[in-house]
């Protein structure tokens, strides 16, 4: 069935008149364990017409949300589906949500409703009771008035609060709170405002842990799945690395050049199209390609805008002392605490001295963009492709009111050879679709060419 006809469906079924006929609608208080947002509360209507349930969240602030540029299918609520009852008493369908759909299996007994959803921002488990009446959840103006505290005084540069786009967005958002009956609705209020002015890495969700509980983990993370594989072709290694982020990225990385170093291959292509970025999995990437030390570039957080209208000289930031340790946690200090953070590469080994060609687009971002213009100033690589995003700030998370937590930038990246990344990305030497740029980086060296030329 085609998006459109499931709509009409759903829309039909939810202009039924079932309060004419007892029992037939009901609105339940719903909590769902969402990965992408977090533990949610949300009032849910239900519907249901015969074997036939239809079900949509009921938003506070829905009129503003619809009026929102750029909106995602909510023309009926933010959550929508539809269902028809199993043989053993159980529901199952389908759940139009933002970005991407899904499915959901439900069952309501004895006044308990409870059930799964896969795929899209709302994947997880609920339960839910009913509702005696719909009053919004929590203070969602004091919520946002927490927040603006917590942003000013953690934001990198807090000057940008100033800003026309922000001071827009949190107007905006304003009025979204003083609507809300619940999280949904600001959740989504937050996301579809923000349009990274002016700057990216600015996030809001719900935890179940402080952000003082889940810094713990942060270094021991292991994201769980294959994030960097090798593959040869022929006499060129394809390193493909999915994301900068945990303990195993790193171990793969560093796997995944031991066997390079036993296959002596002629060439290597690093490919990052895609990779959003992450933590310290930059480190290894860059240190065993270079072979003498890189000072690839600064981190200048609060501490120094905070006294200084203009960013370090590159003299200024290279007298600083050069940061070690590579800890997450460490690092999210420091750069809380101290004016400049340099950041040094070492070579390591394994060393390839080979060729080198990295592959981007434009969701190349964050820490993933570091790497790419570290090997670019180095003069060890060719990148091809697209320019990358222009996202590389560094962000950090800090607890706002009743469980909700902010993640903010909290210091801002400069390059020692190319200047500040964030909102002009890393430039390729050979302009290439992403689809392609495999194949011309292998053209290049059958070629015998670098293609910066």
């Amino acid at each position: 069935m085609h998006r459109l006809q499931r709509l009409v469906l759903l829309a039909a079924l939810l202009l039924l008149t079932p309060m004419a006929a007892a029992g037939n609608e009901s609105t339940w208080r719903v909590a769902l364990e969402s990965g992408p947002l977090g533990p949610v509360e949300f009032y849910l209507d239900i519907t249901r017409d015969g074997d036939t349930l239809a079900g949509r969240s009921r938003s506070g602030a829905l009129e503003r949300l619809q009026a929102i540029p750029g909106r995602r299918s909510i023309d009926d609520g933010l959550l929508v589906f539809s269902a028809v009852r199993n043989e053993d008493g159980s529901f199952a369908g389908d759940i139009l949500a933002p970005w991407q759909d899904g499915a959901i299996t439900l069952t309501i007994d004895a006044g308990q409703l409870s059930g799964e959803i896969d795929n899209g921002i709302f994947t997880g488990s609920f339960t839910g009771v009913p509702a005696a009446s719909v009053e919004p959840l929590r203070d969602y103006v004091a919520i946002l008035d927490d927040f603006d505290d917590v942003v000013a005084s953690k934001v990198f540069a807090p000057d940008d609060l100033a800003h026309p786009g922000y001071r827009e967005f949190r107007e905006e958002l304003g009025h979204v709170a003083a609507a809300a009956t619940d999280d949904l609705d600001l959740l989504f209020g937050f996301r579809w405002l923000w349009r990274n002015d002016p700057f990216s890495h600015f996030q809001l969700r719900r935890s179940a842990q402080t952000a003082e509980q889940m810094f713990a983990f942060f270094d021991e993370y292991r994201v769980g799945f294959e994030a960097a594989t090798v593959e040869f072709a022929g006499n060129v290694a394809v390193l493909s690395v999915r994301t900068m982020m945990g303990a195993d990225t790193i171990e793969q990385i560093q796997a995944a050049f031991a066997r390079i170093a036993e296959e002596r291959p002629d060439a290597l292509v690093i490919d990052l199209r895609g990779n959003g970025g992450g933590a310290f999995a930059v480190k290894p990437l860059v240190e065993h390609v270079i072979d003498e030390p890189l000072d690839a570039g600064f981190f200048i957080s609060q501490v120094w805008n905070g006294s200084h209208d203009e960013p370090p000289t590159t003299e200024q930031a290279l007298a600083a002392p050069v940061w070690q340790g590579w800890s997450i946690i460490a690092f999210w200090k420091a750069v809380q605490e101290a004016d400049i953070v340099r950041v040094q590469f070492r070579p390591a080994e394994p060393n390839f001295d080979g060729p080198v060609y990295v592959l981007l687009d434009e969701r190349s971002a964050s820490a993933t963009e570091m790497a790419a213009d570290a090997l670019r100033s180095s003069g060890a690589a060719t990148l091809i492709g697209r320019r990358s995003a222009g996202e590389m700030l560094s962000q950090s998370m800090f607890d706002v009111a009743d469980g909700f937590i902010v993640s903010l930038p909290v210091a801002d990246y400069y390059s020692v050879a190319h200047g500040r990344i964030e909102g002009v990305g890393v430039p390729v030497d050979v302009e290439a679709e992403p689809a392609q740029a495999l194949d011309v980086a292998m053209e290049l060296f059958q070629n015998g060419s670098s293609g910066a030329d």
